[in-house]
């Protein structure tokens, strides 16, 4: 079967170079498959070069400087680069080097404001409909791109899937015949099962038929498969042939809110349908590749927020059951 690779190659330069290396073999070693760990240790190894290092060392005034808030940068950022940080000094310290270890008080406070935008369902098919009527763009030299991205934004709103899960699928892993999506080896590692209304089966059965031949269900014009960032450029411009308003960078409508989307449409619709949302919730939450249901609860307070006319019901029949603001689903 065709896979690929996981990893993109970075290089490791300096006094740090060799460490920073075996420190990312330790990581791929215990099963991590995110590449954003070895892109900082690059990032860290370069950042090295002015600074006088004795090699495999951390000095503290090193440190400081680089976990130090950077010019434009957000704060979420700086908390990543500084956790990232503090793995790598206790790494060290565990090999025997010499390493300094930040420690919280050395950044400032953080917690994230951002709340998810649920599109309203006016809104998805606006958006929906603007996708299909896309002409080729200049962003892709392939003649299939106004076709590849509406299916692959209907798969995300559908199904609930993160992009990189869209993404990877291969023509293996569409089943028409039992509405079927495979989903391979996504976050901390698992695979999954996701089942496909009819309606969408069909337009996807009407995609394929049309799709150049590639062994990725939504082939790249280099045979391999689209980055994310593709996803995101036709995701912008498709908001604004719908009408649908952009708050900017980092204010959403993001495309990963196509997931929180179809979350609190499915438990919008399953309330209203009487059933019993405490059993729907591990359904759901194994649906969309949970690692723990503390994930899927918040999607009923972000349905209570959204559609206040279930609101009062929920409350009357699970009360305690919607919990606070308190860290967004993944």
């Amino acid at each position: 079967m065709l896979t690929k690779s996981i990893y993109v190659t970075h290089t490791f330069v300096g006094p740090l170079g060799e460490i920073g290396k075996r420190f990312i073999a330790e990581k791929r070693g215990v099963g991590l498959q995110s590449d954003t760990e070895s892109k900082h240790m690059s990032a860290l190894c370069r950042f090295s070069l002015d600074y006088d290092l004795e090699p495999g060392t951390l000095s503290e005034d090193f440190v400081r400087a680089w976990i130090s808030k950077k010019p434009h940068e957000t704060e979420s950022n700086r908390h990543r680069r500084y956790h990232f940080t503090r793995q790598l000094a206790q790494y060290m310290q565990r090999m025997g080097h010499t390493a300094f270890c930040p420690e919280k008080e050395n950044v400032a406070k953080f917690s994230s404001a951002f709340v998810p935008y649920i599109f309203t369902r006016g809104e998805i098919s606006r958006l929906m409909a603007a996708a299909d009527a896309a002409e080729n763009s200049k962003f892709s030299t392939s003649a299939y791109y106004h076709i590849i991205m509406p299916a692959v934004l209907r798969t995300l709103y559908c199904c609930g899937l993160r992009v990189s899960e869209a993404l990877n699928l291969l023509v293996s892993d569409v089943d028409f015949g039992y509405n079927l999506l495979t989903v391979r080896e996504s976050k901390l590692d698992k695979s999954r099962y996701v089942p496909m209304s009819q309606e969408l089966s069909d337009k996807l059965a009407e995609y394929a038929a049309l799709r150049p031949e590639s062994n990725w269900f939504f082939p790249a014009p280099d045979g391999g498969y689209y980055a994310a960032r593709a996803v995101y450029e036709f995701f912008r411009r498709t908001l604004s042939c719908a009408g649908i308003s952009h708050g900017g960078r980092g204010k959403g409508p993001r495309v990963h809110d196509l997931r929180h989307t179809f979350a609190v449409h499915s438990l919008r619709r399953f309330v209203e349908s009487g059933c019993d949302v405490t059993a729907f919730l591990p359904k759901l939450s194994a649906y969309l590749g949970h690692g723990s249901m503390c994930y899927t609860e918040p999607y009923v307070r972000m349905t209570a927020e959204v559609y206040p006319e279930i609101s009062e019901l929920l409350q009357q029949k699970y009360g305690n059951l919607i919990p606070r603001a308190e860290g967004l689903p993944i």
